[in-house]
């Protein structure tokens, strides 16, 4: 068999998938990531690194592999388009059923990694919109932003496929062209339909394997409430907030109303630091949960996004992963191994708190991607009820359903709440008032960075405000 550097990925990870393939590039030192919210050309999108990878590029794919030997393929047949960010790394690969992964590189090779992927026939390419304030220097971040230093995922993390291929053929023939999460055996496959000479693997965390549901996680102390104390946040030069505080008590929904653009959302991704891994942003001050910082340097980040939950705005479950799949997937994120039972109480439990088992009890081994918009959402609430945070994060999560699914979220977060603080995001006044225990009405005016102009109990914010803009705002007088 001839040399090909698509043969040794180093040496293991890449047999040609057909005799023409030609190897046009090898960026390393990359990630796997996920578009967790808005749309991947708009200035609001937000995506989230999932894990580090190495990824190269041929005539007939795009594949990235990590260090446990993990496949993501995308084929250039069912390639739809590619979306470039402006100003950030990543980009966006979009086929049928899949359109929110994709990959980040290093800066030094990103303009090399868009020659190349464009240069590739056929390719839609498009580009993210450049947000305001405009970012001058091309990924270059202005010293005040934070450091990211360990780019980590949210609890929204990557699919693990049900099935092991047979074989390398059955692998890049699968239909859906993205294959999260698919391992191949260590050694190098030589051929085409020779299958892997170990069998296909699971990944492999280590640490204690829970034999019991209250051992997945232990937070001590039960509830904890959060404390966002002097919270300042920028987009460059560009302030969006200013000094806010607010505490969030224990086993309470605390609502963050306000009209669009006053920094609600920034102030969300705080709580929850993924403010910090938007290009050119930068924040100050202090989370507090349980009495210690989010921020702190010493702990890491993992451990925040598994104390500090979120579902956002669009439903984001693992489209072509089973709905069971799907609620345990932030398991393996957070390497937390368990036995099949507790997978199966967890499953359970969850699901009923988010108000899905009845509905799908019956086919959990069926797509998530199948599901109803509502019904979705309150998959990615169960998914993240498994690791049991203390906090849990909601950014209009009902912005985009009907009556009748918002309906099914308010139980699902009224049901909840004695086991999780809830902070959510909402412009729908009336949700405000169904759900939260206290609000808080954030509001920029004249080109003003975002503050809090009243906060306290929901039915006195609503009732009797004490700010004569609070009253304006909750009557619908503006906003």
């Amino acid at each position: 068999m001839t040399t090909d550097p698509l043969d040794s990925f180093e040496a293991e990870a890449w047999a040609p998938a057909h005799p023409a393939e030609t190897l046009l590039g090898t960026f390393s030192d990359a990630w796997v990531v996920q578009l967790v919210s808005g749309e991947p050309d708009a200035p609001d999108a937000l995506v989230a690194d999932l894990v580090p990878a190495t990824v190269m590029v041929s005539n007939r794919r795009i594949v990235a592999r990590d260090d446990e030997s993990n496949n993501w393929v995308w084929l250039l047949r069912d390639l739809q388009s590619v979306v470039h960010a402006d100003g950030a790394t990543w980009t966006i690969l979009d086929v049928p059923g899949i359109t929110d992964f994709g990959v980040s590189v290093p800066p030094e090779s990103v303009r090399e990694f868009r020659r190349v992927v464009d240069a590739m026939p056929g390719v839609s390419v498009r580009s993210q919109r450049r947000p305001e304030p405009a970012v001058t220097d091309l990924f270059v971040v202005p010293p005040a932003a934070t450091a990211v230093t360990e780019q980590l995922p949210t609890i929204d993390i990557v699919p693990l496929d049900s099935s092991e291929p047979a074989t390398l053929e059955d692998l890049f023939a699968r239909p859906s062209a993205a294959i999260p999460a698919t391992v191949l055996a260590s050694e190098a496959v030589t051929s085409i339909g020779e299958p892997p000479s170990k069998g296909g693997r699971r990944l492999r965390f280590g640490g204690k394997v829970a034999h019991s549901v209250d051992e997945v996680v232990s937070w001590p102390g039960g509830l904890a409430g959060i404390d966002a104390r002097d919270i300042s946040a920028w987009f460059g030069t560009h302030q969006v907030l200013d000094r806010v505080s607010l505490e969030m008590a224990p086993g309470r929904v605390t609502a963050l109303i306000g009209p669009s653009g006053c920094g609600k959302s920034t102030f969300l991704r705080i709580l929850n630091r993924m403010h910090e891994m938007i290009p050119a942003a930068s924040m100050g001050g202090q989370v507090i949960v349980d009495g210690h910082d989010l921020y702190d340097t010493t702990r890491k980040l993992t451990d925040a996004r598994r104390e500090v939950g979120m579902v956002f705005q669009k439903p984001n479950p693992f489209p072509a992963m089973s709905i069971y799949d799907n609620v345990i997937a932030s398991l393996q994120l957070t390497g937390v191994k368990a036995t099949a039972s507790v997978k199966d109480e967890l499953v359970e439990s969850c699901l009923m708190k988010a108000g899905l088992w009845n509905e799908v009890k019956d086919r959990l081994r069926q797509p998530g991607g199948g599901l109803s918009g509502g019904q979705q959402q309150r998959l990615c609430i169960a998914r993240a009820l498994a690791i049991r945070p203390r906090v849990l994060l909601m950014d209009e999560p009902c912005s985009a359903l009907d009556p009748t699914s918002t309906r099914r979220i308010e139980e699902t977060i009224l049901q909840i709440v004695s086991e999780v603080t809830i902070v959510i995001v909402t412009h729908n006044m009336q949700q405000a008032q169904r759900v939260s225990d206290r609000c808080a009405f954030f509001l920029a005016e004249q080109g003003t960075p975002g503050v809090i102009v009243e906060h306290g109990p929901t039915d006195v914010m609503f009732n009797a405000p004490q700010d004569p803009r609070t009253s304006d705002y909750v009557q619908g007088r503006f906003g």
